[in-house]
């Protein structure tokens, strides 16, 4: 494992709420990046579906927190509704210890079966994949400082895996399909094709 590297809190100067699901200068440039920088697609772990996510394997690796991803992560795009074994693996985080927050570019209101069990939602931080939104949805939402010891579990390696350029380890989760806009699931399935050719 890397040395351990732990950040001052940044100050969010994005002044209200981000740009979400647009793009943004952080998007575009890791997005055009990926394919001549196979560091950046590094993954700590990769399943099917977010309910095979080892909690063992990260207790093990000295994981404390963990951010989360909403849509293609615990369902599909903009879903309002989650499978009861997607609630259920999130109480069993929980309950063996892990903090957790979901860390979303899209609606932050519909959440609140995770929410009644303890999990923050993450609002008003810059956009993922800009490392600054990661840091403070550590420090200000999970309440931890060490960067290694966090990890974004998501299913698009161009935002979720910004987690990596901030310092921390990115779980890669196959989509859940759902109605989401073009330009999303393109920029999304280029970003994993990168992935698969440096076997990452």
């Amino acid at each position: 494992m890397q040395n351990a590297r732990k950040i001052k809190k940044l100050p969010n100067s994005s002044g209200g709420s981000p740009q979400r699901e647009g793009l943004t200068w952080a998007k575009t440039s890791r997005f055009l990046a990926l394919p001549f920088s196979p560091s950046r697609l590094d993954t700590f772990m990769q399943v099917k579906r977010f309910e095979e996510v080892s909690i063992d394997r990260l207790l093990a690796q000295g994981i404390e927190g963990i951010l989360l991803d909403a849509d293609g992560t615990l369902g599909p795009h903009h879903a309002r509704e989650y499978n009861h074994t997607v609630i259920d693996h999130v109480r069993a985080m929980l309950e063996k210890g892990l903090k957790i927050a979901i860390y979303t570019n899209a609606w932050e209101d519909r959440f609140q079966p995770f929410q009644e069990m303890g999990v923050k939602v993450v609002s008003n931080v810059p956009a993922k994949p800009d490392p600054r939104g990661f840091q403070i949805a550590m420090t200000d939402f999970l309440q931890l400082q060490d960067l290694t010891k966090v990890c974004m579990i998501g299913d698009n390696y161009a935002t979720d895996g910004g987690a990596i350029d901030a310092g921390m380890h990115f779980i890669h989760v196959q989509p859940v399909r759902g109605n989401e806009p073009f330009l999303h699931s393109a920029i999304r399935l280029f970003a994993y094709l990168c992935a698969k050719l440096y076997n990452r």
